[in-house]
């Protein structure tokens, strides 16, 4: 027996259970949260525990006399862990989503008796992500199907896509080239364009982050005859190639250093528009970079800040830009200088811009971009434009991102 008819038939069991009244109590009306729910027997491990759901529809009914029924396997995660409340709120966000799905979808178009809605869940961890993927069966038409939903959080427990994994601003657009070539060569599948793909895939919901980059969840009937079921698309990782590794300019593991240090410089010279010129900074940007590099290496923390010794502070300073560190502006960060030591705040900002790189060259060591600033991470769903970029940067072993910056400057 396969891993997801062997889910399916423990919820069978718990839903047998239910209807003896030895199981999970229906709540009726009520949206769940995870705590609401009682625990199950599988503990995968000290971070989160299965729970299981059961609702039916109207409010009261039980299963003889419902219109929809629904069991739900779902973590609840430990709040021990700092990201542990902000994952249980994604998973409470999965569960009412679902029940509007019901509610507004399946219920209307129903002819099963009765008709019915299982959920089987798995934890998985990978790249720094964890996958709460939910393998939804729905019985409410003439045939049951499956349909896989995933939330991918990131360390915080926030949700996190695609564009998260990837860094790029246009991931969508390249998995689903990947995803329309491979249709062009099996002869299983359906000729699709760039834009049926796009038109069937979800990089928010419909995927999950693996080892060796991410699996892409397909609808049956939409890339292929309905009888082959929900697709799966496994996607590696360095397939996935931003401009700058199309181009050759960079590698991947290039790539995402070079991610990371513009996304330091584009929010130290944004705030007050301050380019940086022949690895010249004002001090207020050379102290908003200076505390998200160090923030990001592993000085130990202690009662909320770290302590950076001077030579070593500006030796990485130097290695950056290849200048002296102009001395620190307060309004950009909280830093400050004693007994031979830098002492910053542990405190991030809230904010992040980063740069949508859109065009790159390499000669030797040089290495011309051009772009845009974006403000908001990769998979924030309301980045916005800010202005245009041209950067100039030398690879170099010294520099603890590979790359040290010799001009950033900003055009409209």
């Amino acid at each position: 027996m396969n891993k997801k008819a062997t889910a399916f038939t423990a919820l069978a069991l718990i839903l047998a259970l239910a209807l003896t009244g030895l199981g999970c109590a229906c709540t009726g009306g009520k949206t769940p949260s995870a705590s609401d729910a009682p625990a199950g027997t599988a503990k995968a491990d000290d971070r989160y525990k299965m729970t299981h759901y059961i609702r039916y529809w109207p409010e009261n009914a039980d299963y003889d006399s419902c219109d929809y029924a629904c069991v739900i396997e779902l973590p609840e995660f430990s709040k021990t862990y700092t990201s542990g409340s902000n994952m249980n709120k994604a998973v409470d966000a999965y569960v009412k989503g679902l029940e509007e799905r019901i509610e507004n979808v399946y219920m209307k178009s129903s002819v099963a008796k009765p008709p019915a809605t299982e959920v089987a869940c798995s934890v998985e961890y990978a790249r720094g992500f964890t996958n709460v993927v939910f393998t939804e069966k729905h019985s409410y038409e003439a045939q049951p199907y499956f349909q896989t939903q995933v939330l991918i959080l990131n360390e915080r427990g926030e949700e996190a896509n695609l564009c998260d994994l990837f860094l790029d601003y246009h991931t969508e657009e390249l998995i689903a080239a990947l995803i329309a070539d491979e249709t062009r060569r099996d002869p299983a599948l359906y000729d699709s364009e760039l834009d049926d793909v796009l038109h069937v895939i979800d990089i928010n919901h419909g995927a999950r982050v693996t080892d060796e980059g991410c699996t892409v969840y397909v609808r049956e009937g939409l890339l292929a005859p309905i009888d082959a079921g929900e697709l799966e698309f496994n996607i590696p990782f360095d397939a996935v190639k931003p401009v700058p590794v199309q181009s050759g300019a960079v590698t991947h593991d290039e790539y995402i250093r070079l991610t990371e240090l513009l996304r330091y410089a584009a929010d130290a010279v944004i705030v007050r528009e301050e380019p940086i010129e022949q690895g010249s900074l004002s001090p207020y940007a050379a102290t908003s970079f200076m505390a998200e590099l160090c923030l990001s290496m592993d000085f130990p923390l202690k009662a909320g800040r770290i302590e950076v010794e001077k030579e070593r502070f500006l030796s990485l300073y130097r290695s950056c830009f290849g200048t002296e560190f102009p001395g620190i502006d307060p309004d950009a960060h909280d830093i400050k200088e004693a007994d031979n030591a830098y002492s910053i705040s542990a405190k991030k900002k809230e904010y992040a811009y980063n740069v949508d790189v859109l065009s790159a060259t390499r000669s030797g060591d040089d290495l011309e971009l051009s772009g845009d600033i974006i403000f908001g991470d990769f998979g924030y769903a309301f980045t916005s434009y800010v202005c245009h970029v041209d950067i100039s940067l030398t690879a170099s072993s010294e520099a603890p991102l590979g790359f040290m910056i010799r001009d950033f400057r900003l055009r409209l």
